[in-house]
């Protein structure tokens, strides 16, 4: 066990929701208890409990924390459509990519069936709100010409959560790929870019339209 120091509550809870995340992330959920978390944090079981009444407790605040995290990967609603989707895609997969136990818990059927129902709930809101956002952008770039019309909204969204899975890495997997593994981010997104794009724009648009996207300062964290 590590050598732990006392903390103010606030800030050993944060820590404790930090482990959690590492224990799914490297292990898997089915790897988690008192016992497995408390030896991450360096502290005995019983320090737990004087921070949370029980398992369901800590992995409640986990998720709480953990949705707090994706809430700011939401970009600026007044971005253009197509850049809006794109910095949303560029903020997840820089946020969840580095983070495997949150990206799990948010991808996973299992997690809905194992957290508690409190838990689950502010992962489905988090995943709703992620469906609706990315729909509205879709739509609007169609209606002002810098989406592709000819494919419902509802059948683009696949791949465009299909690429932003994939580059958070492969869903169930609990290590991180290799680099030769790895695909490039920036080369996904310009493909997608390409496959959004009305079919009927100057060739290499994708390409251009990528570029230009870039990172704005009204992207988001």
């Amino acid at each position: 066990m590590k050598a732990a120091t006392r903390k103010p509550t606030v800030e050993r809870r944060e820590d404790i929701a930090r482990a959690v995340l590492r224990i799914i992330g490297e292990r898997g959920l089915t790897s988690l208890t008192t016992a497995t978390i408390a030896a991450e944090v360096g502290v005995t079981t019983g320090a737990l409990y004087r921070h949370f009444k029980s398992l369901d407790e800590i992995l409640t605040e986990t998720v709480r924390s953990g949705v707090e995290k994706i809430e700011m990967t939401f970009p600026d609603e007044s971005l253009p459509p197509l850049e809006r989707l794109v910095a949303l895609a560029r903020n997840r997969i820089r946020v969840l990519g580095s983070d495997l136990g949150l990206a799990w818990l948010l991808r996973s059927d299992q997690a809905y069936f194992t957290l508690p129902e409190v838990a689950a709930n502010r992962l489905r809101e988090v995943v709703g709100r992620s469906r609706r956002f990315l729909l509205r952008a879709l739509r609007e770039g169609a209606q002002g010409g810098s989406i592709r019309g000819d494919i419902d909204a509802e059948l683009l969204l696949v791949p465009v959560l299909g690429t932003i899975h994939a580059l958070m890495g492969p869903v169930g997997s609990h290590r991180r790929l290799a680099p030769r593994e790895q695909p490039e981010p920036e080369r996904v997104l310009s493909a997608l870019v390409r496959l959004l794009e009305p079919p009927m724009g100057p060739a290499g648009a994708g390409e251009t339209s990528v570029k230009k996207i870039g990172t704005s300062k009204n992207t988001g964290a």
